[in-house]
């Protein structure tokens, strides 16, 4: 019996890039184009946090270049829904048929009590359905249809509440989102301040779509997907990438390697690893551009250090005095290797971008000229005419980043 392939790390990370389409551009002209590119990437995350530009925008960026961000909207809400929003890694944007591999696993990320819990929300939650089957809305819009309606003592009461744990977040939210868990509803698109907008199940997901499997039919699946998306990395980098339980997908992993599907592969820093056996190792691979803090590339943050030498914690939900990178920094992809990041937010009154800090990443002093030309772009791309660093902006990269602006 042969050992595991070795693989330098340089290669890993190839075969990783590779895995992700982010050593190749391929601009988007079509909703079709981001449905494809979905596909490709495997998940997209949903965040609301606006400082640049919406999360999920910015790793479509990364790939196909500068586009317009209205195709990636009208692929999630216009039928046929292209994409779909559902919990995976955190809440994201997946194909249809990946939203219903997910449908299994429900309330996985609901905190508090159920529906049935509370007096009225059975009843409420029912005409709420009724109203949904014939349109889609936004939970606010829920709200002002039912202001209009006879409520019972009990649905009145309900909704009146504010202060009660869970239903502080309005009765009716809470509600929409325990029928999205259940998969009874699902999102029909997202507005312009990032509310997400509820449909019937049926009315919002193409037709033609297969049953939702049983579990063990679709953790196998994922992990497929998973593989085949990460490319390489250890079983929790591979379990990460939907939140799977890591017990449920090592047997899986097991079976991929035994069917030949996967390989195990030797890298420094990835103990355990796998490799999808259908991607090439390349020799290299070449391209630039700025990382999402919510990319699938670094995702996993022990397989970005190992690969890339990427320290990554982001600032946003690190609290100000423990930060040491800014509040939104952006790794810098190039060549395959991460040589700088940056901390940027976007002034759209002035339509200004600008810089708020900047680090070459250890061994990397040259990337002054490379982020700079790739800050150009991505200012383009949002409607930038003029990039700023602030004064006193921190970091050993600011410097080469000033001379070649």
């Amino acid at each position: 019996m042969t050992g595991p392939r070795r693989l330098s790390r340089s290669q890993a990370a190839a075969v990783a890039i590779r895995a992700q389409r982010l050593d190749r551009v391929s601009p988007a002209r079509t909703r079709a184009d981001i449905g494809s590119a979905v596909r490709g990437m495997g998940v997209l995350q949903i965040d609301s946090v606006n400082i640049l530009a919406r999360a999920h925008y910015l790793p479509l960026y990364s790939r196909l270049g500068p586009y317009d961000t209205g195709l990636l909207d009208a692929a999630a809400s216009q039928p046929p829904r292209l994409i779909v929003e559902q919990w995976g890694h955190e809440a994201c944007y997946v194909p249809p048929t990946t939203h219903r591999l997910l449908a299994g696993f429900r309330r996985r990320w609901s905190s508090g009590r159920t529906i049935e819990e509370h007096p009225g929300a059975e009843a409420l939650a029912e005409r709420i359905m009724g109203f949904l089957e014939g349109t889609t809305a936004t939970a606010r819009e829920v709200s002002a249809w039912l202001d209009t309606r006879h409520l019972t003592p009990a649905e009145a009461e309900l909704i009146g509440q504010s202060t009660e744990f869970e239903w502080s977040r309005t009765a009716v939210k809470v509600i929409l989102e325990n029928l999205f868990d259940a998969d009874m509803v699902a999102g029909a698109g997202r507005t312009q301040h990032f509310h997400r907008i509820y449909g019937a199940r049926e009315r919002v997901l193409p037709a033609g779509l297969p049953p939702t499997p049983p579990r063990e039919e679709a953790i196998r699946a994922l992990t497929e997907i998973s593989l085949e998306k990460v490319g390489i990395g250890t079983p929790a980098t591979i379990a990460d990438f939907f939140r799977l339980k890591l017990a449920d997908v090592r047997p899986v992993l097991d079976d991929l390697v035994a069917c030949g599907k996967a390989c195990r592969v030797d890298v420094e820093g990835l103990p355990g690893a796998i490799m999808w056996a259908a991607i090439p190792v390349p020799r290299s691979v070449t391209g630039t551009t700025l990382l999402s803090p919510f990319d699938p590339l670094i995702f996993e943050r022990k397989r970005a250090l190992a690969l890339f030498g990427l320290d990554y914690r982001i600032g946003i939900y690190t609290p100000a005095a423990k930060r040491t990178r800014g509040y939104y920094s952006l790794p810098l992809l190039h060549d395959g290797t991460i040589p700088a990041r940056v901390d940027l937010a976007l002034d759209r009154p002035s339509q200004t971008l600008k810089v708020m800090g900047a680090w070459f990443e250890p061994g990397a002093r040259e990337a002054g000229a490379v982020l700079a030309a790739e800050l150009e772009r991505l200012a383009r791309w949002q409607g930038a005419s003029t990039i700023t660093i602030v004064d006193d902006a921190p970091g050993d990269a600011v410097p080469a980043l000033r001379a070649a602006l």
